[in-house]
């Protein structure tokens, strides 16, 4: 190589800092902590409250994966803030703002999964190029439905399955009668409760869903359609949970309804519905894999197949990509900082003014 080759090496290799030069807080790194900072009360406040939710308490694991996913993952140099992420922190502004003047801590929790979504959104990962934004659904899911909207779905819960397994006692010939969340049995009275509704195993499916689509870096519409097997596939151990219980009663006279080994009973469905998520994965991987876009013979070979490029980058798991180097960065601009410091510094001393009536 020569010596005018070297230069231009040296020249381009300068223009693009690497993630070794950006470090840990290279990029966005420092105003999105400054915004994020500006959470941290009423979030602390909100997530004190949801503890005491037996269905929400995989939130310490959902926010730890999602530090270390996202930390092991992205590369701050290769950063690209577009409409669609500067639009999400304009809404989570919004949504701070509100939470100040209401006394709402939940907007101020929605506000910082639109922050941290944008900054998944924005960020790019090491190695493939793609966004970081499936990691965005794992501290998303930590937020609890408005408007006690996570109670109504127990009760829906506790009437779907009692009349699911009211149906199949009947289809099978188990004398039973059902009364509301009840199920009676000759010598034995069933209350369907809240443990035994599934709203627990549905929502750590959700999370172990979330999970596995952001480890195997799955798409949007793979992921979906994920989630909405792992819905179904809870309902459905959930009920053999509960016919578990009935039909052992019945032949055996042993009540598995109470005490220690009911606690085991739920975990073994669970554990069955774990795996059968799993199994529903490497399933739909078999229809969205990824598709090599092969060279043709003849003229026609210097085109890119559409199909495939649309089918790869909507529909198939990201794969290795070795060019991410050629993506030009679009940082955010250096003047967010002053405007993060100053909305941190507001937000604080609102939630300091209202933090003792909401305590």
């Amino acid at each position: 190589m020569s010596e005018q080759q070297q230069a231009a090496a040296g020249r381009v290799e300068s223009a693009v800092p690497s993630v070794a030069s950006a470090g840990v807080w290279g990029g966005a790194t420092v105003p999105v902590l400054l915004l994020l900072a500006a959470h941290l009360p009423f979030a602390v406040l909100h997530y004190v409250g949801t503890w005491k939710l037996e269905h929400y308490q995989f939130f310490p694991f959902a926010f730890g994966m999602f530090a270390w996913l996202f930390h092991t993952r992205r590369d701050p140099a290769m950063e690209r803030w577009g409409w669609f992420s500067l639009a999400l922190i304009a809404v989570d502004l919004l949504l701070l703002g509100a939470s100040v003047w209401l006394s709402r801590p939940w907007l101020a929790v929605a506000g910082m999964m639109a922050l941290l979504t944008a900054w998944c959104r924005a960020s790019r990962e090491r190695g493939y190029g793609g966004s970081l934004l499936c990691l965005s659904l794992l501290v998303v899911l930590t937020l609890r439905l408005p408007n006690d909207r996570d109670n109504q779905l127990i009760q829906w819960l506790q009437g779907r399955t009692t009349a699911f397994a009211s149906g199949i006692c009947h289809r099978i010939g188990l004398v039973h009668f059902s009364d509301g969340n009840t199920l009676t049995v000759p010598g034995k009275k069933f209350l369907i409760a809240e443990a035994c509704s599934g709203v627990k195993s549905l929502f750590t499916i959700m999370f172990i869903a979330s999970l596995v689509i952001a480890m195997k870096r799955r798409s949007m519409l793979h992921g979906l359609t994920l989630v909405l097997m792992g819905m179904g596939t809870a309902g459905l151990m959930n009920t053999v949970r509960v016919l578990s219980v009935i039909m052992v009663w019945e032949k055996y006279q042993f009540d598995l309804s109470t005490g220690w080994i009911h606690d085991a009973l739920g975990y073994l469905t669970l554990g069955i519905a774990g795996l059968m998520l799993m199994s529903a994965d490497a399933g739909l991987d078999l229809f969205t894999a990824w598709i090599p876009d092969i060279r043709r013979p003849g003229a026609m070979a210097i085109y890119a197949n559409p199909f495939i490029y649309c089918w790869n980058r909507y529909i198939a798991s990201s794969k290795p990509d070795h060019k991410t180097g050629s993506v030009s960065a679009r940082p955010l601009a250096a003047k967010a900082v002053k405007v993060f410091a100053v909305v941190t510094v507001l937000a604080l001393l609102g939630q300091a003014v209202r933090l003792p009536g909401l305590l």
